[in-house]
């Protein structure tokens, strides 16, 4: 029977993804490694629901405007 191998250590460090926002909410899985796994499921669950909210809020701005002489200024005015 093969010998099992030792359990590679948790990442400390969360990835960052150039959104501050999202950054912030992803601090919360930092203290995941020192808790239990039962507990992770609320954690990763309330980590969904804020990361969808910023999501919406995100999706929510206003977005900018097509650059002149873009393509999607072209089908803006056609439109």
């Amino acid at each position: 029977m093969p010998e099992s191998q030792p359990a590679a250590p948790c990442p400390q460090a969360v990835a960052a993804t150039e959104d501050p926002a999202v950054d912030s909410l992803l601090e919360a899985l930092r203290p995941l490694a020192d808790r239990p796994v039962a507990g992770h499921a609320a954690v990763y669950a309330e980590l969904h629901d804020a990361l969808l909210a910023e999501l919406n809020n995100h999706s929510a701005a206003p977005s900018p405007s097509p650059a002149p002489g873009t393509a999607a200024e072209q089908q803006d005015k056609h439109a």
